[in-house]
């Protein structure tokens, strides 16, 4: 898919949730021409109400790093058998990747997730999959540990046969069909975070 492609589709999504969002405050998709109210029904218990948003001056620890503009961008694709998190890793370390961030698809029959157990602080939990799944989210950051050598950090979700879905961090992924990442270095900020 190309650039032009992506950027067309992604703000596609955009326009087809900010439309949602509008509609959902009574607010015109055209402008900010008000729609009439309607009265809104008390929300029960175990539900959060529409219009709900985040609170403010929640998040002291939060740090900002401009990366500037977007680099170089790629596209990698695996092929069947190949192991998606090494792959991505040794694609890193070779195009000397100090700062990115991913997305990609494909269909995986194998891998390892990982639920973190925090509150037992027993590290991740095994999630194991060993049927054939879709690809339905993959994304992550790719960056550099305090010895400079690549860094790739993943989450994602696959869809079952039957619709349902496993996800979690990845740490091991084989291929079944096809994988296809794209992949967005970012100018600046060469140091990891602190």
């Amino acid at each position: 898919m190309s650039r032009i492609a992506r950027i067309s589709c992604l703000l596609s999504l955009l326009v087809a949730c900010g439309i949602g969002v509008f509609a959902e405050r009574g607010v015109s998709a055209q402008g900010a021409n008000p729609q009439p109210a309607t009265p809104q029904q008390p929300t029960p218990e175990g539900y959060v109400p529409r219009g709900t948003r985040p609170g403010k001056g929640l998040a002291p620890g939060m740090r900002v790093t401009d990366l500037g503009k977007g680099a170089r961008t790629f596209r990698v694709n695996f092929a069947k058998g190949d192991e998606i998190m090494s792959g991505m890793t040794e694609f890193a370390e070779k195009h000397r990747i100090k700062n990115g961030h991913f997305t990609g698809l494909g269909a995986i029959n194998k891998a390892i997730f990982g639920w973190s157990d925090v509150e037992r602080g027993l590290g991740q939990k095994k999630i194991l999959l060993n049927e054939e799944a879709e690809i339905i989210a993959f994304l992550g950051a790719i960056s550099t540990d305090s010895q400079g050598r690549a860094n790739v950090h993943a989450h994602g979700a696959v869809a079952l046969s039957d619709g349902s879905v496993k996800g979690g961090h990845w740490w091991e992924a084989h291929i079944s069909i096809i994988g296809e990442v794209f992949v967005t270095e970012e100018e600046g900020a060469t140091e990891p975070p602190k």
